[in-house]
């Protein structure tokens, strides 16, 4: 009982596949791009509207403290920052917490504030 495959022909030359050929073919190694390149690739990528990602500044605020306030507080709040020109409400809180500071007269506390705002 002679039970054979038959060979699966891809083409008729019936070649073997080197894969030395195959990977030589796709593994060709680009050289990094010189700083010309990469200023000319960047005015192309400007023109087509994408921009050089900067770093954002980072916000002095990092400590988060989770206070309950009254219904309304929230727009109240949202709108004495408007009022005074601030950009958050955190800058809101420091200037209402600096104010109120220099309303009491208390020295020690204005020297803690301006260690902690340097």
């Amino acid at each position: 009982m002679d039970n054979t495959r038959t060979k699966i022909v891809i083409d008729e030359s019936d070649e073997d596949i080197s894969l030395l050929k195959v990977l030589a073919a796709t593994s060709n190694k680009a050289e990094p791009l010189t700083d010309r390149q990469l200023k000319e690739v960047e005015a192309q990528s400007a023109t087509l509207g994408f921009t050089r990602r900067e770093k954002r500044k980072r916000s002095p605020y990092v400590i988060q403290k989770n206070i309950k306030i009254r219904v309304g507080m929230d727009e109240l709040l949202s709108e004495l920052g408007v009022a005074v020109g601030s950009r958050s409400d955190q800058e809101t809180f420091d200037i209402a917490i600096a104010k109120l500071i220099e309303s009491l007269g208390s020295v020690r506390l204005s020297n803690m504030l301006d260690e902690i705002s340097k």
